[in-house]
């Protein structure tokens, strides 16, 4: 089901690219409905027709739903609540669609879920083909596949502009800070990026939780130091480290901070690869 209106989507995009029409055709005229999109929770969404109160938690499907046009169809929740008092105020919005990160509690969406008899579509966000699969699944859910199809495609279209940029240049050590030395797994989103910019995390797969070791960052010595947030970690400070100065990335000052709202699992996710890949390999982007 999935596929085949995905491809009519598609179709629908290219003559309309061709003919030189600004609007898109809506859910309605596809006649996706009923629809289903597995996501990454146990159970699938189903939507029978197009949602019109939609509960985003989490900032990448807020972010996904404003970018697919969906503003005035989400009913804002407080987020940061857990357990019975988020379900409340998830019951209190009485939503449609309930589209979640994959950092909530499964407890919590099964919860709304029997209060509300929403749908409930997780998010699957642990890499950029995740985040673009999951705006094509939002945007069928929606009714707006032919806008999502143009968010993923961007996604695809940055990944091949940065492969093609980085073709002759071999992957570089790199050190992902997400301030006070925290770091990431490589299997994580941002280790995916790196990955894609033509890093590889010196962190591995699975760090210690809690700040990376100064001492071990020092002996690992990576070649590109990537710093994630409001910028409170800075070349300059780690210059003046009697420890971290040491470090390569630092000597050469192959170093950059992207700020934390690009690498929210969402369409902006093409210009985080962007700028990471300038951090990792300035060369290639002269």
């Amino acid at each position: 089901m999935k596929a085949a209106v995905l491809t009519v989507a598609a179709g629908l995009l290219l003559v309309g690219t061709a003919c030189g029409e600004r609007s898109e055709p809506t859910g309605a005229h596809l006649r996706i409905y009923p629809v289903t999109v597995q996501g990454a929770s146990e159970r699938p969404a189903v939507e029978r027709a197009a949602p019109q109160r939609i509960v985003p938690l989490g900032a990448g499907p807020r972010s996904i739903l404003r970018a697919l046009g969906l503003g005035k169809r989400m009913i804002p929740v407080d987020d940061s609540l857990v357990g019975l008092p988020l379900v409340d105020r998830i019951r209190r919005a009485r939503p449609d669609l309930i589209v979640a990160s994959g950092e909530a509690d499964p407890l919590d969406l099964a919860r709304a879920r029997a209060a509300t008899h929403a749908a409930v579509y997780v998010e699957p966000d642990s890499s950029l083909d995740d985040v673009a699969a999951a705006i094509d699944d939002i945007g069928l859910l929606t009714g707006r596949p032919v806008a999502a199809r143009r968010l993923s495609g961007s996604l695809e279209q940055a990944r091949r502009r940065v492969a093609a940029r980085l073709a002759s240049f071999p992957a570089v050590s790199t050190f992902a800070d997400l301030g006070g030395f925290m770091t990431i797994s490589s299997r994580s989103l941002i280790g995916d990026l790196i990955a894609k910019a033509g890093g590889t995390s010196i962190a591995g797969p699975a760090p210690e939780q809690g700040p990376f070791p100064i001492r071990r960052l020092v002996q690992l010595d990576p070649e590109a130091y990537v710093a994630v947030g409001s910028g409170t970690t800075t070349l300059a400070r780690l210059r003046a480290g009697a420890k971290t100065r040491r470090i390569r990335a630092v000597r050469t000052g192959r170093f950059g901070v992207v700020k934390s709202r690009l690498v929210v699992p969402g369409p902006q996710l093409g210009a985080a690869l962007v700028q990471i890949a300038r951090i990792l390999h300035p060369d290639a982007f002269h």
